[in-house]
């Protein structure tokens, strides 16, 4: 951030970071949790449920999203009847004894994958039933937990995702890559061991996922082509780039990526794109 470098994140959506004052290089391809929260806010305003629980994971993601939620219904009729902090040491049934003391029916969620997993399970394992579960936009899309035996019984699971957009070719670039005798892994340049995910693994990962991360390389590409002056399949070789000159493009990025405009605000978040509301319907899987 001293230096102006700038960072295209496609996956961190706390609040905080949206602050320009201390983040000022700071762009994303993803909204920020308060965009999540708001339609979490409008689904129990439209059902008029007013005593909901919520759950978070106990980190920087899951604590802006209490906080912002706290915030969101101020002045409405929503009462947080009970909130509880998750991490691996969480004692899942005194959580719901507690939440079934307090006759509480709507359970919000707001958590990663494996925490909301974790959570759900047990739910199951310790027959908690007639809830209605809200999802944030990290595990809504789960691919898993639907399919797992008893998800009927713990009652309506609705979701907020982010949109699923196609990436044409994508499915046949990982097919490729995997089955290429010539190259021994799929690499990756972040810490994980992608030599053991099969091309399955990778195509079948969170759908909404892939766009981000997608759209920020592009983002980065237009910028660097922008300051060296590209066109007609040459640049200006005599261009000398620095950090804040690529910066200012990727502030001004408008262009077209898959029939969405690609597109920053005054706090480095997306203009872009919609959210949408899902259902899990144990009896379709």
């Amino acid at each position: 951030m001293v230096d102006l470098i700038p960072m295209v994140n496609y996956g961190a959506t706390s609040s905080i970071l949206s602050r320009k004052q201390n983040f000022p290089s700071f762009l994303r391809t993803v909204y920020p949790n308060g965009g999540t929260i708001k339609v979490i806010v409008k689904i129990l305003q439209h059902f008029n449920w007013r005593w909901v629980a919520f759950l978070n994971i106990d980190d920087d993601y899951g604590n802006d999203g209490l906080q912002l939620f706290i915030e969101s219904i101020k002045d409405t009729n929503i009462c947080l009847a009970y909130t509880k902090a998750l991490d691996p040491f969480t004692d899942y049934s005194k959580i719901f004894k507690q939440i079934e003391a307090q006759r509480i029916r709507i359970i919000i969620v707001f958590a990663v994958e494996w925490t909301a997993e974790a959570l759900i399970k047990s739910a199951i394992r310790l027959n908690v039933t007639n809830k209605v579960w809200i999802a944030g936009d990290a595990w809504s899309l789960n691919k898993g937990l639907p399919k797992e035996k008893g998800i009927e019984n713990i009652g309506t699971v609705l979701g907020v995702a982010l949109p699923e957009i196609p990436i044409p070719g994508f499915s046949d670039f990982i097919n490729s890559s995997k089955s290429n005798t010539s190259e021994k892994n799929l690499t990756c340049n972040q810490v994980c061991n992608c030599s053991s995910l099969s091309a399955k693994d990778v195509i079948d990962a969170d759908p909404s996922f892939s766009f981000p991360v997608y759209a920020a390389v592009y983002a980065t590409a237009h910028a660097l082509h922008n300051v060296l002056q590209c066109g007609a399949g040459s640049c200006n070789g005599n261009i000398k780039v620095y950090p804040h000159m690529v910066l200012a493009e990727l502030k001004k990025s408008n262009f077209t990526l898959l029939n969405q405009s690609i597109e920053f605000d005054e706090n480095g978040d997306p203009k872009y794109g919609h959210y949408s509301i899902l259902f899990w319907n144990p009896r379709a899987i």
